[in-house]
Order: C-alpha cells, then structure tokens, then sequence
C-alpha cells in the first residue's frame, strides 16, 4: 500500500521562507525547495529540515480557471523515519472539492514561482499479487490480487471494480477487470520456454485517479533435463577470438531415467547470433566467439542459467585448446645509405607472453623465392617497439614472418619495397706513380649514379689515406665533382700508401659509395 507519493509533488519543499536545507541549490528569486512530497492522504511533506522554520504559504492553482483555491501555512513536525538527527514538515490533508492534478506556487499572485504540480487523484491500490506454480505439465496459472480506490476528499477507500488491468511479461499482453468487488482474477497461460516468469500487473492512470502497478515472479516447478554436446564440441582446438560452431541435445529426464526433448525454443546462452533455441529435436547449435574466460572451457546452459525457470540446472562443457594469435603493428622498413636494412614495430601475442623467433626476409620480387636473411628474437606485447637491423640489398621486398607454434598462429607483414640510388666511381686513379716525398700528385676520378649509370654532377667527393702498415684510413681533403661526374684534386706526397675516395648521400635518395684502392709508392 503507498504512502507517499513521491512523483505527485514536485513542488519542491514549497516555500518556507527561512527554510535553509544542506545541499539545495536555490534559484534566484525562488523559494521552491527539493524534497516534497504527497501523501496518500493528500497532505504535503517537507523532507529533511534541519531547523524549524517559519512555513510561508504554499498556493494551490487551477490549472483550468488559473484561479488560486486553496493555500497551507500551517506544518506540524516529525522525526525523520531513518533516524537522521532532521525533521520531516508535513501539513494536513488538502479538502478540495474536484479530483485532479493542481499547480503549486509560492510568491505574490501577480508573480507567483511555481513549483510543481500537486496530485489530488483517486490512489488506485493493489494489493501484492498471487499466483499458483506452474510447470511444463502445467502451463496455466490465475493471478490474483485485490483492488481499492483511495479518495483523498472523503479520506475513505473502496472496492476498485471493474477496472481495466494489464499483465505484461515475456511473450505475454493481455487485459482483465475486477469484479464488484475488485477482485483481479487473470488467467495466464506460459508457453514454457520464457527466460523469466516475472508479470507486470499495472492500472493506467486516468485524469482522476494515479496509476498503479506491481510485479510478480510466478513461481515455477523445475523439471530435470541434461545438456549433452556432440563429441566433436566437446574439446575443439581454435585460434583466439576465432568462431566457433558447438552442438548438442537438451533432454528431459524422467524419474525412471527416459529421456525425450526439451520443448522447442527452449532459449541457451547467448552466442554471437543471440540467444540460440532447441529444435523440435533438441537439438541446438551455438556460434561462439574463441575467448573463454572461466580457464580453457566454454560453458553450454540454459539462458539466465540457475534463474532460467522451467529447468533443473544442467551444463556441459567444450575443453578449448587456444592457438594463440600473433600480429606486427606499426610495423616500419627503411633503408640506409649504407644498404642496412632497419625494421621498427611491435609483434602483438593473444593471450601470451615471452621471446619469438622472427624472420626478416627478402624476395626479390616480393612475390616468390622468400628467403631468410636473419632471425630476430622478439618480446611479444613489450610496450617499447622493437627496432632490428641487418645488411639490406640494393633493390627488393622486405618483410618480417613470424613461421607460429603447434600452439601460436603464424604472422607476416606487408611487403615493402626498399631501395636507393646506386652510385659509383667508375674511374680512380693517383698519378704519377711512383712519386717523390714533397712531388704533387693528382688524384682523377669520375662519380655517376642511377641505372644505366650517368654522371653525378655537383657532388662532394671525400679522400682518404692509409700509409702502409696501418689499419685506420684518415682523411685528407675533399672536391666537388664537374658536370661531367669528373674530379681533380692535387696532393703533395709524404709517403707509399692507399688511397681512395669516398661518397656520402646528401639527398636522403642515394647509397654511399667507395672507390677501388690505388696504392701510391713515395720514393724518397
């Protein structure tokens, strides 16, 4: 039975000049306060004053006439029922002549705050309602319930007769009436594959009455019933968040241990399709993603499980075998000037962890002939990126390939293309040879690129020398190569070595480059 009814003011707390509640925002102007409420009586409920206040006068308006026609300044006090060291301000129960929904305000007429409506209905009640069980062998129920109407005016309650109810559920839409004397006697038929028994029962709400509902869980008598999957979905072996296809049968099972089909429809739990139903056999099939999370098992039941109403509980069980899955992302592969090959990203493991052995490899058309010119070992699922280096070629695909386990899926990149501009010294040469110590010699050369080659015009040429009997080649000097590719560069001897000259890319475009040795004897 209500008591209060919290959505019938929302008048806020009307207007209690003074009134100061903790945590109420109040709007310029206004003396309208949160917290208000109905009763069913039709008084209005102040909630949780911290002080005793003056109440100012609330105003009640005809929403029809526009006319005021009643006001409340008097409220008498009560301890708030939770315990909390407030007070409740409550008036007493309105006496207005017509049934309906009011306007409250607070202020002068001429400026009135309005604060919410003020619910003066009839209070429809219900009392809570029944059922008897139902089963597979019994689909068929009567729910009951007893009726009143509740007249604030008159402070009385009667039968509710004749009144329209609905029932609503899962599959379910159906109206009844009370009798005389606002019996509610609705039958309900099941069709025995419903996840939940739960009834609504509600009475609309009419111009001058408020509505009313309640809720019902039918009770159930579950039957014993067994979930068999088929040899094939009982252990499976699949790739992590992969789909997989599981099927089975769902029976009954009578006392004397006979077995025949569960009804048809009877709902299982969800797969990627929804909630997947037995056939008329039994039978059933589920569309499961590939990711257990209760161990390496994927469970089979009844929809809502132990909830599911008509059913003893009953399972079975798909023992998965994982294939982790493996991926490279924000996989990068440049090359240097120098032909070495760089590769950068990170290789990705569901659901494991640890060191793979990847392979880079080349093809020299990308397609066919993948061969593998190192292997890398890499940290699956590190939060820093990898970065693997190794000497390149001068033109061909590049990829990484992870070859997988019996137990990990295998991944491969894109291939990428990488290549440069070749460059070469086709002509190197110091002369005179031999040379005296303090002679001038000169070193020519010509510098070309591209394929067929042709001159590199414009280009720093740098010269370096190793006398003999040493390792370390040391530097010397430079020079800027003609239209022509050609250079010149004079030097004055000092003693016998090797000589040669090298490029290095200035465009970000072309490979380095280095002369062939030219041994140079220096006679004293």
């Amino acid at each position: 039975m209500r008591h209060r009814l919290s959505s019938a003011i929302v008048i806020a707390a009307a207007a209690l000049g003074g009134l100061s509640v903790p945590g109420v925002a109040h709007a310029a102007g206004a003396n309208c306060l949160q917290g208000m409420e109905t009763t069913r009586e039709g008084a209005i409920l102040v909630k949780g004053v911290w002080d005793m206040p003056k109440p100012a006068a609330v105003y009640v308006r005809d929403k029809k006439t526009g006319q005021r026609i009643a006001s409340v300044s008097k409220f008498r006090t009560e301890h708030h029922p939770d315990g909390a060291p407030e007070w409740d301000l409550i008036s007493e129960p309105l006496k207005l002549s017509a049934l309906g929904i009011y306007t409250l305000e607070v202020g002068d007429a001429s400026s009135p705050v309005v604060c919410g409506d003020f619910d003066y209905r009839l209070r429809s009640e219900m009392t809570a309602p029944t059922a008897g069980k139902v089963s597979l062998d019994n689909l068929k129920t009567t729910v009951s319930a007893n009726l009143t109407t509740f007249d604030p005016r008159t402070q009385t309650a009667a039968p509710f007769k004749n009144a329209r109810v609905s029932l609503t559920g899962e599959g379910i839409s159906l109206t009844a009436t009370t009798d005389a004397q606002g019996r509610l006697a609705a039958p309900v038929t099941f069709r025995g594959t419903e996840k939940s028994t739960l009834l609504h029962v509600k009475v609309e709400a009419t111009p001058e009455m408020d509505p009313e509902d309640r809720f019902l869980s039918v009770a159930t008598d579950r039957q014993n019933a067994e979930i068999v999957l088929d040899p094939a979905s009982q252990k499976i072996k699949a790739v992590y968040g992969s789909t997989a296809k599981l099927t089975g049968r769902a029976s009954l099972v009578a006392a004397d241990g006979t077995r025949r089909p569960v009804p048809e429809g009877t709902p299982l739990n969800g797969d990627l399709d929804g909630k997947p139903g037995t056939g008329a056999d039994g039978r059933f099939e589920r569309q499961v993603r590939v990711a257990p999370l209760d161990g390496q098992s994927i469970k089979t039941t009844w929809a809502n499980n132990k909830a599911y109403p008509w059913l003893s509980i009953a399972s079975d069980s798909t023992e998965v075998q994982l294939y982790d899955t493996t991926s490279f992302t924000n996989f990068t592969a440049t090359i240097d000037a120098a032909r070495r090959v760089t590769f950068t990203g990170s290789l990705i493991r569901q659901t494991g962890f640890g060191t793979l052995g990847v392979e880079a490899q080349y093809s020299a058309d990308g397609k066919t002939d993948w061969k593998t010119r190192k292997t890398f070992n890499v940290y699956a699922n590190s939060t820093s990126p990898f970065r693997l280096t190794l000497p390149g070629e001068a033109d061909g695909y590049w990829r990484l390939h992870y070859p997988g386990t019996t137990n990990t899926q295998s991944a491969t990149t894109q291939p990428v293309r990488l290549t440069r501009t070749a460059t070469t010294f086709s002509y190197f040469n110091a002369a005179p040879e031999p040379v005296r110590k303090g002679q001038t010699f000169t070193i020519k050369g010509t510098l070309q690129h591209g394929t067929p080659a042709k001159a590199y015009a414009g280009q720093t040429v740098l010269f370096y020398f190793r006398p003999t009997g040493s390792q370390d080649y040391t530097y010397q000097g430079h020079s800027k190569t003609a239209a022509d590719g050609t250079f010149v560069h004079p030097f004055e001897a000092d003693r016998t070595g090797t000589w040669i000259a090298r490029y290095r890319d200035a465009d970000g475009k072309h490979y380095n480059a280095e002369s062939r040795q030219d041994d140079l004897t220096v006679n004293p």
